[in-house]
């Protein structure tokens, strides 16, 4: 019989074992090898109580068919929960003062965060054509729009997914396109409860504490590696050095994320909407704050507010090397300078991320087809995760099932 190897087990992994079962049932033996003792990766939520606290991503946004069909398949929908209208309100921090980000055309019109040149910019920017996207974010969005818009806007929302470097990062790859509208989507159990159901229907092909490494995947017909780039250096070394080395290039940035449980009368200013983003022009480590019992129902009791706290980034990598403690202090005095804090909070969570996300730098491109070439030398062996096209839960999970599907997957080259 054949064997197929995946090595990781966070989404991606666990999405390529899901649509490899469906497509070949028993026909083939798969095997999905795990080196830590559970399954997820990045994807963590943890319970204490009423309280609930996410490692890593918190949502996602239901715009991808992919995703909904693994979260029918597994029997999910009836989980699924969206934003709360408290959510609908997002600000950006200017110096320690939050501004609501414009929705409507009117708001674009009262706020503060642009003086009125850069509010017509971003109007006529919009019916701009043929603006070129093979250059930085930061000179995309100042050739289009302008750099203040750059600065002010785009660069914290930026900092909220990559947790980049808008000077660095690479437009169309870090946005090969637009999607259509959506709404962000979450599970009652959290995040969490996605991976739990993998796991509990896959149990038999998992192998946790399990580390595959070297020569010891060509005991296998295909591998796929999907762990994260720094980690498939390793495993792919002294199969293919070439593709190793390029695999060690790809930057990620480091994360600092503190959960902290208050109750409702702690604040002087009661938090409001979704949270706030901090552009990187204000020199802090801290990247931004969700409220995120204002985000979904149930991450706290009633009398109770659950805030995340996102610290570090490509801008502020030092914050990786702060222990626990002083993780939590600037977390406490950063809600203290805006919110006004009259007491301690009831729990506190971290979770640091030494290596996080991976950044699509302006060289990703290059990086891109020079590993697929390598790729290509190595039958038998494939790459599955977030530092191939797209880093989102719906990017992972779309790329997986596609790998998964591919006729040459299981091609006669490619089954040693």
């Amino acid at each position: 019989m054949k064997c197929i190897a995946i090595i990781g087990g966070g989404i991606s992994g666990l999405t390529v074992l899901h649509y490899l079962k469906q497509r070949l049932g028993d026909t083939v033996e798969i095997t999905l090898f795990e080196r830590e003792a559970s399954v997820g990766g990045t994807i963590r939520s943890f319970k204490n109580g009423p309280c609930l606290f996410e490692w890593g991503p918190n949502g996602f946004l239901d715009n991808q068919p992919a995703t909904l069909e693994l979260i029918k398949e597994l029997g999910l929908t009836d989980q699924l929960i969206e934003t709360q209208p408290t959510a609908r309100r997002r600000y950006i921090q200017i110096k320690e003062n939050l501004h609501a980000v414009p929705t409507t055309p009117l708001d674009l019109i009262q706020t503060p965060l642009l003086p009125l040149k850069d509010k017509w910019s971003l109007i006529t920017g919009i019916f701009k054509k043929n603006t070129p996207k093979d250059c930085s974010i930061n000179d995309y969005v100042s050739r289009r729009f302008s750099p203040r818009i750059a600065q002010t806007l785009v660069d914290p929302f930026i900092s909220g997914i990559y947790a980049g470097d808008i000077k660095r990062l690479h437009m169309a790859s870090a946005f090969p396109k637009f999607r259509r509208k959506s709404r962000m989507r979450s599970f009652r159990g959290g995040m969490g409860q996605i991976i739990e159901a993998l796991d509990n229907r896959y149990q038999k092909h998992i192998q946790t504490n399990s580390e595959i490494i070297g020569d010891s995947s060509l005991l296998f017909d295909a591998t796929i590696v999907a762990t994260p780039a720094y980690a498939a250096a390793k495993i792919v070394e002294n199969l293919n050095p070439g593709l190793s080395c390029l695999l060690e290039q790809i930057p990620y940035a480091p994360i600092a994320v503190a959960g902290l449980l208050f109750k409702q009368d702690s604040f002087k200013k009661k938090p409001d909407g979704f949270g706030y983003l901090v552009p990187s022009q204000a020199n802090k480590d801290i990247l931004g704050v969700l409220i995120e019992s204002n985000v979904y129902a149930n991450r706290a009791r009633g009398e109770q507010v659950m805030m995340r706290v996102m610290m570090g980034g490509a801008h502020h990598p030092a914050i990786i090397n702060d222990d626990k403690e002083q993780v939590i202090a600037r977390a406490i005095r950063e809600i203290d300078s805006v919110y006004g804090l009259s007491a301690a909070p009831l729990e506190t969570f971290v979770k640091l991320w030494p290596k996080a996300i991976p950044q699509y730098e302006v060289n990703y491109p290059h990086w891109r087809r020079s590993i697929a070439d390598q790729c290509a030398k190595t039958p038998g062996l494939y790459l599955c995760a977030n530092y191939l096209d797209g880093i989102s839960f719906n990017d992972c999970i779309n790329n997986a099932k596609t790998l998964a599907l591919s006729a040459g997957l299981l091609s006669s080259q490619s089954m040693r």
